[in-house]
């Protein structure tokens, strides 16, 4: 069994603040559509950068077990909320890599590191809303 931690404080009127493995203390407050201030983080992107990184990272992962070429990974993502019976849901997110590949390597190997992606993602794997991770071969 792995713990994950992290900590929030608020004290009085000043903004809540956030800490976790060693980065350095940064304000926390809701997304400025749902009345917080802009500039902060906020758990909604969070946890849509939480999906975009682990993604990400397990993608690379197998590109090293592997032993394949990548040049260069950029991702985008979105995290879709809507109003539900049960109240204000993420229903969907959606990640969007751009991929460029390096001389030993396949599309048919993108494709298959890509799926082996979406199955280990640990974070995405344990979210009730669809997640689609959409990979690009660019040149």
């Amino acid at each position: 069994m792995e713990l994950f931690k992290n900590t929030i404080y608020k004290i009085g009127q000043e903004p809540a603040m956030t800490s976790m493995s060693g980065v350095s203390e940064r304000e926390v407050d809701s997304p400025s559509v749902y009345g917080g201030t802009e500039n902060t983080l906020n758990p909604e992107e969070m946890l849509v950068a939480s999906v975009n990184s682990c993604l990400m990272l397990v993608f690379f992962h197998f590109v090293e077990k592997f032993s394949i070429e990548i040049n260069s990974y950029d991702s985008e993502a979105e995290g879709q909320v809507e109003k539900t019976k049960n109240g204000l849901r993420f229903t969907k997110i959606e990640v969007d890599a751009k991929v460029s590949m390096g001389n030993n390597t396949s599309i048919e190997r993108i494709e298959e590191i890509t799926k082996l992606a979406e199955k280990y993602c640990l974070v995405s794997g344990s979210l009730t809303c669809p997640v689609e991770f959409n990979v690009k071969v660019v040149e």
